[in-house]
């Protein structure tokens, strides 16, 4: 018996180091989206792609640590008599005491860190789609006539009157 309490104990420290992990990548994370997130507000897009890159890194290791926990938690799971792909939850309420409890509140901890980096990284996305369009529409402005020069349409919806200011070289 004592046998099966050791490596009970052990797997479930082992499933509990895992969930540890994936916390500090989840903060890494969230401040890796925080830190682009202020590039995007001030504009400074000299960083933005190594922001991308180091964001990139950290959501290859959440995959990796993400895997490596789905691993920790089978022995847990099959010791607890449940199926493989049983939800944390159900784990954490199959555990034996402090298990139960270090489980749950690991299951917490996780649930509020992706719905903190739900928001930021779209948050994140919103701000660089309005500047996409922001850019496009100084861009356009650009490349066709100028402001003071009057534009008119044809019937198909073209431009008409000529060529006006253009910023990049239009021939085709």
């Amino acid at each position: 018996m004592n046998g099966s309490v050791d490596a009970a104990s052990s797997a479930l420290s082992n499933l509990s180091a895992g969930l540890w992990r994936i916390q500090e990548l989840l903060e890494l994370l969230t401040y890796r989206l925080e830190v682009q997130h202020v590039l995007i507000e001030t504009g400074r897009t000299r960083w933005m792609g190594r922001s991308t890159r180091e964001i990139e890194v950290v959501i290859g290791e959440m995959r990796e640590a993400e895997l490596m926990r789905a691993v920790d938690a089978g022995p847990v799971c099959e010791l607890l008599g449940l199926a493989e792909d049983t939800p944390l939850s159900e784990i954490a309420s199959a555990a034996p005491p402090p298990w139960d409890d270090v489980l749950e509140e690991h299951r917490d901890a996780l649930t509020k860190a992706t719905q903190e980096l739900s928001l930021l990284s779209r948050s994140n996305s919103e701000m660089l789609e309005a500047s996409y369009r922001a850019v496009q529409e100084t861009l356009d402005r650009f490349n066709h006539s100028s402001p003071s020069s009057t534009t008119t349409y044809t019937a198909t919806g073209a431009r008409a009157g000529g060529s006006g200011r253009h910023l990049f070289d239009q021939k085709t």
